[in-house]
């Protein structure tokens, strides 16, 4: 941070005079190294970055031509741009023999997408090999690349999103990818796959100020294809959840332990449930809906007669109508679940043959009433 710091105060007190001014990719590392510090949690970063990337814009305006010969001050203002900065500096940089054929359309890629003319920008970014570029340009690009196919090609897009953060680990660039590509993964049904962005996004960006937007993406996705996982990915999706605050950890997981009751993944809904009662137990979590799901869960198994005591105990009164409806309903194939069928009587195998010799001699008389009355009918 203090690094950065000291860089603006140069961005802020910079004039045309100065010669020995910082070279525009070394006011990007600064940009770079204040993105950073947001994924490692720090609030104030997230508060002076856009001041930051106003007066790197300012320094590029002020910065004297031959400064924008040098490649690596070319590609900055490309990254830069593609950061939040302003299209009219690079619109004016590009006015300049500053970029090589192959980055200047790159530029006037990143230019096109920056000013919202997307076909434009999918026509020109879509030949260039982010791999093929510097790293932290390859990396923008690759982001970029992922939202123009995103309505085209989810798949593709998914695959952009990988290199990515391949191209920036630890950065800002790969926390955005890595949250981008959960939300995606979620839309293919994917659970396996899902699961495993998931815990590495836990493990490695659970500071993030951006983690907010996750944790609201995961609860959402389990929700919708988490019921259906397998036991291994169940249980590997559950830490995940160590990760958010407790009130919303209670939250989400009543929420993922009813939606798997619903949807008869029992053993879904019992573990969520029971992490929420798992000890110690957040003051202002609904335990008493947890208990009924849990009971819910298991009520058709062989030894569950603690959970019908459970269903029996809750007091409906503290439960919603749904749940209120839920919890009789469980009560009532539970009863049918414990209860032996009543046997019927076994009949005299003598008195069944009577009753079929009854039958057939009613069936040949009624055959000879038949017969009778046609014979009478033809004469």
């Amino acid at each position: 941070m203090k690094g950065a710091i000291v860089l603006l105060f140069w961005l802020v007190t910079l004039t045309p005079a100065f010669a020995d001014a910082p070279s525009p990719h070394v006011l990007l590392r600064a940009l770079l190294e204040l993105q950073t510090q947001i994924v490692q949690g720090k609030t104030r970063a997230r508060e002076e970055l856009p001041k930051m990337l106003a007066d790197i814009g300012k320094q590029f305006t002020l910065s004297p031509p031959e400064v924008w010969a040098d490649p690596r001050n070319a590609r900055a203002s490309i990254v830069w741009l593609l950061s939040g900065g302003s299209p009219r500096t690079l619109r004016g940089i590009m006015r300049l023999p500053s970029f090589s054929k192959s980055e200047l359309l790159v530029a006037r890629g990143a230019l096109a997408f920056a000013e919202g003319r997307v076909a434009q920008a999918r026509e020109l970014l879509a030949p260039v090999g982010a791999l093929k570029l510097e790293p932290v340009l390859g990396a923008q690009i690759a982001l970029v690349q992922a939202a123009l196919v995103l309505s085209q090609d989810l798949s593709k897009s998914i695959e952009y999103l990988g290199i990515a953060r391949l191209l920036a680990p630890g950065s800002l660039i790969e926390e955005t990818a890595l949250r981008r590509q959960i939300s995606l993964v979620g839309q293919t049904s994917d659970a396996a796959l899902f699961a495993g962005l998931s815990r590495q996004y836990t493990r490695r960006f659970k500071t993030s100020l951006y983690a907010q937007e996750f944790r609201e993406t995961f609860s959402q996705t389990f929700m919708r294809i988490g019921v259906h996982t397998s036991e291994d990915q169940l249980a590997s999706l559950v830490p995940i959840l160590e990760s958010f605050d407790p009130d919303e950890r209670c939250r989400i997981s009543i929420l993922i332990a009813r939606a798997s009751l619903l949807e008869g993944s029992w053993r879904s809904a019992e573990v969520f449930a029971e992490t929420v009662m798992r000890p110690p137990v957040d003051a202002s979590c609904d335990v008493p809906r947890a208990r009924l799901y849990r009971a819910a869960a298991r009520i058709a198994t062989a030894d569950s007669d603690a959970d019908l005591l459970a269903l029996q105990m809750l007091d409906p009164m503290r439960l919603t109508p749904e749940d209120r409806a839920l919890r009789k309903a469980a009560l009532s194939y539970a009863q049918l679940a414990h209860s032996w069928p009543v046997p019927r009587d076994v009949e005299d195998p003598a008195e069944i043959g009577n009753r079929g010799e009854q039958a057939i001699a009613a069936a040949a008389q009624a055959l000879n009433s038949t017969s009778s009355l046609l014979t009478v009918k033809r004469r």
